[in-house]
């Protein structure tokens, strides 16, 4: 697995392309890669391509987006399928985000969000 925002893959790859870095990176072994931006993150894994979107409101605890989607998406993967494990990552990084500091919620702050869509 790996990780990275769209600047890390476009280094990596030389594409700034989301979709085109990821599948380079699981052409290169990765079995499942996420990649973030600014507004969605990308999953790439089994051969397909999933995203999310991001429904942060504010961006003043934008540091540790990356961390807090990738712990998310695993943790949640470990007992869920690919889609819903990517929903969980989002839904915590966008509340990460409207906050300093590392993630403070609950889980039932994420469900809502999640189940929300916003």
């Amino acid at each position: 697995m790996i990780k990275s925002d769209i600047v890390e893959a476009e280094i990596l790859t030389g594409s700034a392309d989301m979709e085109v870095a990821a599948t380079t990176l699981e052409a290169w072994g990765s079995e499942e890669t996420l990649v973030t931006s600014a507004t969605r993150i990308l999953v790439r894994a089994e051969h397909k391509t999933y995203f999310e979107k991001l429904t942060n409101r504010s961006v003043v605890g934008r540091t540790g987006r990356g961390d807090t989607t990738f712990g998310g998406y695993l943790a949640w993967r470990m007992d869920h399928e690919i889609a819903g494990s990517l929903r969980f990552a989002s839904a915590i990084a966008s509340i990460k985000m409207e906050t300093p500091g590392p993630f403070s919620g609950t889980l039932d702050d994420v469900l809502t969000r999640m189940e929300a869509g916003i």
